[in-house]
């Protein structure tokens, strides 16, 4: 079995029996149904082993979401383990037959995004179902849309600004305002990736650099605080401490505290250089 398909695998299986965090590890793990790697395969090929970063972050989400008691989507069954336990069918039947309930929007979704089935226009059906999953409070859902509205309306450009800065026309505004609620929203509770984004964003204005880089600095401290993010957001680290580094003494940040994060960044490559050696070495036996 590839590495890549076991790490898969463990962010989908197994997260329910690591911490939550290290600064809250009395909170217990609601735990998924158990499934064997065959009914994996059998439903959804390699396809969870995929090389899209925003996919792979959707499912870490979910699996957060699912497994911490202070999730408002608590009795939700929501999640890959629970279409396979109860079969693509039953979750498709029960869309077909009018249920909306977010557990079956989410999961036909997922469905659609990771089957080895050829559907016809699966991603654009996904999207429509994650953004009604969004609409009923999911705020996994809001990652997932915003980021496709960051990849499919947002340029570089725009990303340079904040969406008050009126140098974007009316419709990007309005979705540039939408997709930074909906990064609040999921933020708001606790998932780094969210919190990234909004640093970065508000990081690249002059105007908002001082409250960037603070959001920046609490990603890194909730990156590195819960154990489930290991391995997942090493370069989003780096660069997060480069904006602090860089940028930091014009938002009157003191030289200690810069000091401390560049020393950071010679730390997480020092991991990645490793892990990549690792890496080398695994697939060096395999062969």
């Amino acid at each position: 079995m590839k590495l890549v398909t076991i790490i898969a695998v463990l962010c989908l299986f197994l997260i329910s029996s690591v911490a939550i965090s290290d600064e809250d590890t009395s909170i217990s793990a609601k735990a998924f149904p158990e499934v064997t790697f065959d009914k994996v395969q059998e439903i959804f090929g390699y396809n969870l082993d995929t090389d899209d970063t925003v996919l792979k972050t959707l499912l870490l989400a979910i699996g957060m979401d699912h497994t911490t008691t202070k999730s408002p989507n608590a009795s939700q069954r929501i999640g890959i383990p629970y279409i396979i336990h109860d079969g693509p069918a039953y979750w498709v039947r029960r869309l077909q037959s009018g249920d909306n309930s977010l557990e079956v929007l989410v999961n036909n979704a997922l469905l659609l995004l990771f089957t080895t089935e050829n559907i016809p226009k699966a991603k654009e059906t996904a999207f429509i179902l994650l953004k009604a999953s969004a609409e009923k409070g999911y705020w996994p859902a809001d990652y997932y849309i915003a980021e496709v509205n960051l990849e499919e309306h947002l340029t570089q450009d725009y990303l340079s600004a904040t969406p008050s800065t009126g140098l974007m026309d009316n419709p990007t505004k309005t979705i540039a305002k939408d997709t930074m609620a909906r990064y609040n929203r999921c933020a708001d509770m606790g998932f780094a990736p969210c919190q990234f984004r909004i640093g970065f964003w508000l990081s690249g204005s002059p105007k908002s650099l001082s409250d960037g880089l603070n959001i920046l600095r609490a990603a890194i401290h909730t990156t590195r605080a819960d154990t489930r993010y290991q391995g997942v957001l090493d370069g989003a680290m780096i660069m997060a401490a480069r904006e602090i580094v860089f940028k930091g003494k014009q938002a009157g940040i003191d030289g200690v505290v810069r000091e401390e994060y560049a020393n950071l960044i010679k730390q997480q490559l020092a991991v990645l250089s490793e892990s990549g050696n690792r890496r080398e070495d695994d697939f060096a036996e395999d062969k």
